[in-house]
């Protein structure tokens, strides 16, 4: 099936912005599981949703740009697509990427509340603080009859 000029430059512009969406969408996901200092494998549990969504997302791009048609050329404008987004758009994309989360670290505190109440909040830190007393104690108790024995 030949398609018009018109139709395969469309298609090339939408293989390139998907290129473009696919790595600047990886960066993303980089910058915040970095950023977080979380446990390995919460990092790695992201990492496979991540993964999976974009499967999911490239399966439907590709389903929808020409009813199931892959271009022979598609692998080529994704890493074109790459290129572009490496070389003219990264470096701005973190600077953004660095300025939302400040924002976002300042407005948070003033929004917290919002979420939990105050007074359970402290509550629980009394809580925690109490369970730990409870566990060093419970730890000085057990050193003190090892000593002895």
């Amino acid at each position: 099936m030949i398609k018009t000029l018109d139709v395969e430059l469309k298609i090339l512009v939408y293989i390139l912005s998907f290129g473009i969406y696919y790595f600047a969408a990886s960066d993303l996901l980089i910058y915040i599981v970095d950023r977080n200092k979380k446990k390995k494998i919460v990092k790695i549990l992201f990492e496979i949703i991540y993964l999976i969504s974009q499967v999911y997302i490239t399966f439907n791009f590709c389903y929808n740009l020409d009813n199931g048609y892959i271009p022979i050329y598609f692998m080529i404008f994704i890493i074109i697509g790459f290129m572009l987004y490496y070389l003219f758009m990264r470096n701005y994309f973190i600077k953004c990427l660095d300025f939302v989360f400040k924002i976002y670290d300042k407005i948070t505190p003033k929004f917290i509340h919002l979420l939990y109440s105050v007074t359970l909040f402290k509550k629980k830190i009394k809580w925690s603080k109490l369970r730990g007393k409870l566990k060093r104690k419970k730890n000085i108790n057990s050193m003190s009859q090892n000593t002895w024995l």
